[in-house]
């Protein structure tokens, strides 16, 4: 599989509908092990952390984490998707930082 060019096309209008903050929500998730601390580290209520957890759950089909002790360990899939997530996330950090986007800063303004 080839990686995308800035020129390859791809589904604009399915991302459009999907909410990738539950993919940073998932990624904190992974690396952190626990909801409570996850949501602690990117300032969101556990409810919140929960709820897209939810989300992925059903989208991916898989419970993506089971608790062992007080430790979320991740299932094959979620291992699969964190493979290809974290990267891409990191990716755009490495932009934002590039072009002096200052953390979490919000977008304002219409498009």
């Amino acid at each position: 599989m080839t990686p995308p060019t800035p020129t390859s096309t791809f589904n604009v209008e399915c991302l459009a509908q999907f909410n990738l903050n539950c993919l940073v929500i998932f990624a904190a998730l992974y690396q952190e092990k626990s909801v409570t601390r996850a949501s602690e580290r990117l300032n969101i209520g556990q409810p919140a952390a929960s709820n897209s957890l939810s989300k992925l759950r059903l989208i991916f089909q898989d419970p993506l984490f089971f608790r062992r002790n007080a430790e979320m360990v991740p299932t094959a899939v979620a291992d699969d998707i964190a493979k290809h997530v974290i990267p891409l996330l990191s990716g755009i950090g490495d932009v934002l930082e590039r072009y002096n986007v200052p953390p979490c800063v919000q977008a304002s303004g219409s498009i």
